[in-house]
């Protein structure tokens, strides 16, 4: 069975990533009426240095939250930043992502941005 991507990617790339991690938080799949659950979103992983480079975070997901489904196909994420110098940590930003029924044989298609 093919494993379906799940990514997470910056819009930009900082002007300065030196000492910043990126944290990545994100909810267990949530149902298509659940509007607001980002509260929920649980650290999943944590990135060095990040830049607009997509990041795969399918095996921390799985890890943490187990595999998306068809039933729970909305996923909530929190990301920040953290100044490893300093611990300074910036605003939290929101996203979300649906997963997409796959084709026969395939587990469900989606993503994170």
């Amino acid at each position: 069975m093919r494993q379906s991507p799940l990514t997470f990617k910056l819009d930009q790339e900082l002007s300065d990533n030196g000492g910043i991690y990126l944290v990545i938080e994100a909810t267990e799949g949530q149902s298509n009426g659940v509007t607001r659950a980002h509260s929920k979103a649980v650290a999943i992983k944590m990135v060095e240095e990040p830049d607009a480079t997509a990041v795969d975070i399918r095996a921390d997901y799985v890890a943490k939250h187990g595999a998306p489904s068809a039933a729970a196909p909305k996923i909530f994420f929190r990301y920040y930043f953290v100044n490893s110098g300093t611990g300074e940590k910036s605003g939290t930003m929101l996203a979300e992502a649906k997963w997409e029924a796959a084709t026969a044989g395939e587990e469900p298609a989606g993503g994170g941005d």
